[in-house]
């Protein structure tokens, strides 16, 4: 799949996926890398080395800082705004004090393997065409609000 040719926000319905692991947190739309967060393996505070993690969500207002600046605003007018899943599963190990049996790479599960660390060049090039086209606010980039630049960002997703 080519995010230039088939991915469209605009559908009813898309397939999210996340990809966490010991290497990096990486976001998906349709198989498509829309986020790539490295782990440089360093102690820091926003990757999640050696503890558990967990996934939320939520739908909040952005219109003042991620639509450009405020100058896309939300139509108010097409609330309420649901989000809902189905067809949702996991494949992780259990935490278990002080460290789950898969905390390290073993390469017995499918996510310690070379193809889950790794962009492949198709989705390499899918990933660049949607931060090109489709990204409209990025944090790593909005030093108004972060002055100094997140440790996130300076680790290149591309590694």
């Amino acid at each position: 799949m080519s995010a230039n040719d088939s991915f469209n926000l605009s559908k009813l319905q898309a397939c999210e996926s996340f990809s966490l692991n010991i290497d990096a947190n990486r976001f998906f739309v349709d198989e498509v890398p829309v986020r790539v967060h490295k782990n440089n393996g360093e102690a820091n505070n926003f990757f999640p080395n050696e503890k558990p993690m967990y996934l939320f969500s939520s739908i909040w207002n952005a219109d003042d800082w991620a639509t450009r600046g405020g100058l896309e605003k939300t139509d108010w007018k097409k609330a309420p705004f649901v989000s809902s899943y189905k067809d949702f599963s996991v494949e992780a190990c259990q935490w278990e004090d002080p460290y789950p049996e898969c905390v390290s790479t073993t390469t017995k599960n499918w996510w310690d393997q070379y193809d889950a660390w790794h962009l492949s060049d198709q989705q390499k090039m899918d990933f660049a065409w949607v931060e090109r086209n489709l990204v409209i606010y990025d944090y790593c980039k909005d030093t108004e609000r972060f002055p100094t630049v997140p440790v996130e960002c300076s680790l290149s997703p591309w590694d």
